[in-house]
């Protein structure tokens, strides 16, 4: 699968998402499973790009969102990786600075499943006993800041969120603490994305 497929599914998703909260009933009394916003990411350690759905929980607390992430052959020099990741990303305070436009510092963390060929979730036959952990899960820890605008006379979108963050995989993390040859600028990377409030 392409890069220009996921973001052609992404647009699909994002159209018929707009169809269906036009239901008058469905704005007044929204099913607790209709998400409130559709994501796009770049990089991230989920992918090189990703995309899904995601909901503000707990008086928006919370921002909870289901991914899914693509890395092709290009960038990962061997297998196409896909990915699935749930991303809990906590605001932690928010100020305004605009009109209708807010910055707000992030916090979160994701957990991700390798759904390809090449890792495992249980160790397979040929290694003994405790050889290697599973490699098809990982857990990454990030930060960063996220810009919020909302539109006064929405036609399609009600407002769009762009995010800017920084983190690590718990692998790197244990890596860059344990070895010497590991620094701080091989354990983190930087990512990107959108929200679109609708």
């Amino acid at each position: 699968m392409k890069i220009r497929n996921i973001v052609l599914v992404f647009i699909i998703f994002l159209f018929f998402t707009k169809l269906y909260a036009q239901e008058p009933n469905l704005v007044k009394d929204k099913a607790w499973y209709i998400p409130d916003y559709v994501k796009m990411q770049f990089a991230g350690n989920i992918g090189v790009v990703s995309a899904g759905a995601g909901y503000q929980l707990f008086d928006k607390v919370l921002y909870s969102e289901l991914l899914y992430g693509y890395v092709p052959e290009s960038v990962s020099k061997a297998a196409k990786i896909h990915l699935i990741t749930i991303k809990n990303t906590f605001p932690i305070f928010r100020k305004e600075i605009g009109n209708n436009l807010t910055i707000t510092p992030i916090a979160g963390f994701t957990t991700t499943i390798d759904i390809g060929t090449t890792t495992f979730t249980t160790l397979p036959r040929k290694y003994p006993d405790d050889y290697y952990v599973p490699t098809a899960f990982h857990f990454t820890l990030f930060g960063g800041a996220m810009f919020h605008k909302d539109f006064i006379n929405p036609k399609i979108i009600n407002g769009v969120d762009f995010y800017v963050e920084m983190g690590t995989v718990e692998t790197y993390l244990w890596y860059g603490i344990t070895s010497k040859e590991v620094g701080l600028s091989d354990i983190f990377s930087t990512s990107f994305g959108l929200n679109f409030y609708f």
